[in-house]
């Protein structure tokens, strides 16, 4: 029986010990630092008193005792210099076996690292048929950084897919991942997810396309979607990441009725989603002040330095988040280039332009002009934000504007839109950074969370969040990002998270804010105000047809609701009477605002 419980014990610890070298670098030599640390320290403890015992010459001893140490390392021991010591049948023989284990264990993990990769990769792709997994397409320093942020997780398998790995090879086998770039990989059909173990009713597989190039991402993920259908893998057992345009990438990728799909897509453009985070992050409100009645008691004067893509995309966002009851709203925009690149933008959001005080100065953020316009408004400021899409330029310009307020006594932050990244710059602070490639954005898409969940309660159904989320349109999803975001900010600046009853007069200013946030959001998609005839034309035929909406014509982008907080109630009472249902405009907003509240308190 002792034979048997050996000889099983042994292989349990040696295959442990070879399933360990396989799992995640990182950790591992993290763990290797720490056993050569105590092999070399046990060692010369155990051989140095066990020389010292019977030692006749002291020098002899320490060169005695350096030697045994060194020949630990190579799995050779002096056990009989111990035994003479503590016996052979002492107590003590167990720590100098575990001492000489931990020894073995350093110089076979290098053994195994240095010329057994081959081993690894097999032994990697064996956890494939057991985890779920993350096949990575494209290698950047982006991807990698995902990667690694995913690498913690036990229960996933990383699998990177691409041709330029430049040297990368190495980062990936640290955390644990494979590496494909054969044409099975890059052209991926049914064998390759039989290579990954993806088959029908097994485990979890998402993809993220993360490559620099958005056409590549959405064929690859084209490709892989064809083959998921051919391996008749469930849609609900899919997910895909994709780095791209949602707006047009997104619904043909999404499993919809009977036409198949990925069971979860989530497109996300750079741009829009840099946007959305500084939003969250450094929400325009907290720069603005309150009274105790909810009502701004400040104008918010943004001034916004470069109008590429995030500039553009930006201003949008800080248009729809700056609208605040009590305030009035102004945007200066400094960009030398803007002529040359604001041509779509300003045919695409002309009636935003038109109705809110946005000014545009042909200039630089290194400029004369900018420094004067700061100058003469830098008092003024409640908020400035750089996206001049080169970032060492940008943070040179960040640098300068601190400079500028240090020497006046102004301390604002400096926002910056990073390529991958957003930063916040402050006098006497350190710089503090975000990362659009964090786990936690991409991976769970904890951005969106309060987002699906007020879509969720105005679906009113018995599907869940996630299965709404995914069946609604891009223009509904955005319009949910745009309340919660915005009132998750408001509502915590304002500290009404606190279960209480809203008072009467808060709740009126919060509902007021909301209406102007929702007019900028509909301006912003191109929405224009609807004319009073065709909307009493429009709620006399709801009376027959009830799928129709008098205040919103979707296809010519108007709507009737596009008016002042006072206008509401004259709207509101004309659509009562002429489609015979009771309709208060108001009370929507003020609905809203609870409705996020609450979500916010659970």
């Amino acid at each position: 029986m002792e034979y048997v419980v050996v000889v099983l014990f042994s292989a349990a610890v040696f295959a442990a010990v070879i399933l360990y070298l396989a799992l995640n670098q990182d950790q591992r030599e993290k763990w290797l630092g720490f056993t050569f640390f105590i092999s070399s320290i046990g060692g010369i403890c155990i051989y140095g008193t066990a020389h010292a015992f019977e030692a006749t010459n002291l020098i002899a001893a320490i060169f005695e005792t350096v030697v045994d140490v060194g020949r630990m390392f190579a799995g050779i021991n002096n056990v009989g210099a111990f035994e003479k010591m503590v016996g052979a049948d002492s107590k003590w023989m167990i720590p100098f076996w575990i001492v000489h284990f931990l020894a073995y264990y350093s110089l076979a993990s290098a053994i195994i690292m240095a010329v057994a990769k081959g081993m690894l990769k097999k032994i990697r792709t064996f956890f494939l048929h057991i985890n779920d997994v993350e096949l990575i397409y494209g290698i950047t320093e982006n991807s990698l950084t995902y990667g690694r942020n995913l690498s913690g997780n036990d229960h996933t398998s990383i699998v990177y897919v691409g041709t330029n790995a430049n040297g990368k090879e190495t980062q990936i086998s640290q955390m644990g991942g494979l590496l494909f770039a054969d044409s099975k990989a890059l052209n991926p059909d049914v064998s390759f997810l039989h290579r990954l173990s993806v088959k029908r009713g097994k485990s979890k597989f998402r993809l993220c396309a993360l490559s620099n190039n958005i056409d590549e991402n959405l064929d690859y993920a084209v490709k892989v979607l064809r083959a998921l259908e051919k391996a008749k893998v469930r849609p609900e057992q899919t997910e895909v990441i994709l780095y791209g345009y949602e707006e047009h990438n997104g619904d043909m990728l999404q499993a919809i009725g009977d036409r198949y799909g990925y069971g979860t897509v989530r497109v996300f453009d750079k741009a829009e989603l840099l946007a959305r985070l500084l939003m969250q992050k450094y929400p325009i409100c907290d720069a603005i002040s309150f009274d105790e009645k909810g009502k701004a008691t400040c104008d918010t004067n943004v001034l916004l330095i470069g109008f590429g893509r995030k500039g553009q995309e930006l201003l949008e966002k800080i248009i729809i988040n700056g609208q605040f009851e009590g305030s009035n709203f102004k945007v200066k925009v400094f960009d030398s280039h803007g002529r040359n690149t604001d041509g779509f933008f300003r045919a695409r959001f002309s009636t935003l332009l038109d109705n809110y005080d946005i000014s545009f100065e042909n200039a630089d953020g290194r400029s004369r002009e900018l420094a004067l316009y700061l100058e003469e408004n830098i008092e003024k400021l409640r908020y400035i934000a750089v996206t001049v899409g080169d970032d060492r330029m940008g943070r040179e310009i960040a640098m300068n504007i601190l400079e500028f307020m240090r020497t006046r006594g102004i301390n604002l932050p400096v926002y910056q839109c990073c390529s991958d990244c957003i930063a916040k710059f402050e006098v006497g602070k350190l710089v503090e950074r975000y990362s659009l490639f964090d786990a936690n954005i991409l991976y769970t898409g904890t951005m969106d969370d309060l987002a699906k969940k007020l879509n969720h309660y105005y679906m009113n159904n018995s599907a869940s969040p996630k299965k709404n989320w995914a069946d609604c349109s891009y223009f509904d999803r955005m319009s949910s990002r745009a309340s919660a975001d915005y009132q998750a900010a408001l509502q915590k600046r304002l500290g009404v998270c606190n279960g209480q009853e809203l008072p009467g007069e808060v709740l009126e200013n919060l509902a007021k804010s909301e209406h102007l946030r929702w007019n900028a959001f509909y301006y912003a998609s191109g929405y224009t105000k609807m004319d009073m005839e065709t909307f009493k034309k429009r709620a006399s035929q709801a009376k027959e047809n009830s799928k129709l909406r008098p205040s919103k014509d979707t296809e010519k982008k108007r709507h009737i609701c596009l008016v002042t907080w006072e206008e509401l109630d004259e709207i509101s009472e004309c659509e009562s009477s002429l489609s015979g249902k009771e309709v208060d405009y108001k009370q929507k907003d003020r609905n809203n605002v609870l409705v996020i509240k609450g979500l916010l308190e659970k």
